[in-house]
Formats: C-alpha cells, sequence, structure tokens
C-alpha cells in the first residue's frame, strides 16, 4: 500500500505547538463561561437537568485548565 504524497505531514515545529496548545486551552475557557452561562439560565428556568449538565461540562473543563496550569484563564486565582 502506498500513501500519497499530498497526505504527508511534517511534524509541527515546537513554537507551533506551543501555539495550537494555547488555543486548545483558550477554548477550554470559552466552553467553560459558556457552560457557566448555560448553568444560571437554566437554573434561573428551574431547569436542573440543564444545569447539571452545564456543571458536568465546568468541572470537566476546570480540570483540563487546572492540569495544564491555566486556571488563570476562567479567573481563579492559583
Amino acid at each position: 500500500m502506498t500513501i500519497a504524497p499530498e497526505t504527508l505531514t511534517a511534524p509541527l515545529s515546537p513554537a507551533a505547538a506551543d501555539a495550537l496548545r494555547s488555543l486548545e486551552l483558550r477554548v477550554t475557557a470559552l466552553r467553560y463561561r459558556d457552560a457557566a452561562e448555560h448553568c444560571r439560565a437554566a437554573s434561573a428556568a428551574a431547569d436542573f437537568d440543564g444545569c447539571l449538565a452545564a456543571q458536568d461540562e465546568m468541572a470537566m473543563c476546570r480540570c483540563q485548565l487546572e492540569q495544564a496550569g491555566r486556571l488563570d484563564l476562567i479567573g481563579v486565582a492559583a
């Protein structure tokens, strides 16, 4: 089996890998803030299942940011 040359890619440079990781963390922070807003809206509408789902998303995002040492992206002091 042969691989078409246009499907081969070079590894990312360290700078590109750092930029990609930074972007991933910022997207995670955005998901956290969106989930927090959804939780507030669901709570106001007495949608407890929706609020719990949003809290699960917030917890997952917080764990990812904590592991990366970037809780500052969601306003939490380290």
